[in-house]
């Protein structure tokens, strides 16, 4: 019980020091939903087991309908061998490719997650949307402000602390909270911290939203009452049908 306890406290820690930075989370809902009040779209990037926070809020039971994840090339745990995800994750030139074959334009949001941010790819994302004038939304954890990182000119994602929200998730250097038998770190932390993130700014964006009288896309279990049907009316939209790749 003792471990399971501290893990427990770890996260529950994590969890607090993120809403004690409320502010961030409030700004980034703002950009978010004048993003989508103004007709322009709402993109999340992630890499390797950042990429599950893309994957937590798309087309998923309780999220906005708005999100757009870039996936990017060999970035997926899932579907690339484990050392190759790390590998492509810190190809700086496939993190410009991500944008460069993407609709991302001026006045879009990216949402860039990268617990470290040190790594080449989500560097180059954010370079390269911040040229195009995309509004950025930074996750990522300030134990890691003063490392750097595999991008050729850039140390880190704290680089963009004068043009993006950042919002840091606090996750420890290592992404381990705790110790289990007495030698080995363990805990990670990340997916949890950025999930509550990710769903925070979304709840934060929808009140935003509906607070201008509009009605707000969010989808609702399929496996409700009612569900399919509210999700069905959602995806009759013309660009919903364009952006799930819908015939």
């Amino acid at each position: 019980m003792s471990l399971i306890n501290d893990y427990l406290q770890q996260v529950s820690g994590v969890l607090q020091k993120i809403s004690a930075g409320s502010s961030s989370l409030e700004e980034a809902a703002g950009l978010i939903a004048d993003a989508y009040i103004a007709g322009n779209n709402i993109y999340v990037f992630g890499c390797t087991h950042s990429a599950i926070l893309a994957e937590d809020v798309f087309y998923r039971a309780g999220a906005p309908a708005f999100w757009r994840p870039l996936w990017g090339p060999g970035m997926s745990i899932t579907t690339t061998p484990g050392f190759l995800t790390s590998a492509v994750e810190h190809n700086e030139e496939i993190g410009k490719a991500v944008i460069s074959c993407s609709r991302v334009k001026k006045d879009d949001v990216l949402v860039v997650i990268s617990t470290s941010g040190k790594n080449a790819a989500p560097v180059a994302v954010a370079e390269e949307a911040a040229k195009r004038g995309a509004k950025l939304v930074i996750i990522t954890s300030s134990n890691y402000r003063e490392q750097k990182g595999n991008h050729s000119s850039i140390a880190n994602l704290w680089h963009f602390t004068e043009n993006a929200v950042i919002i840091d998730n606090c996750v420890p250097c290592g992404d381990a909270s705790i110790v289990a038998a007495e030698k080995y770190p363990m805990g990670p932390v990340s997916t949890i911290a950025g999930s509550f993130i990710m769903h925070t700014i979304s709840a934060l964006a929808i009140e935003k939203i509906t607070a201008t009288g509009m009605t707000a896309p969010v989808f609702l279990s399929s496996n409700a009452p009612g569900g399919a049907e509210h999700n069905g009316k959602l995806l009759d939209d013309p660009e919903m049908q364009e952006a799930y790749l819908l015939p």
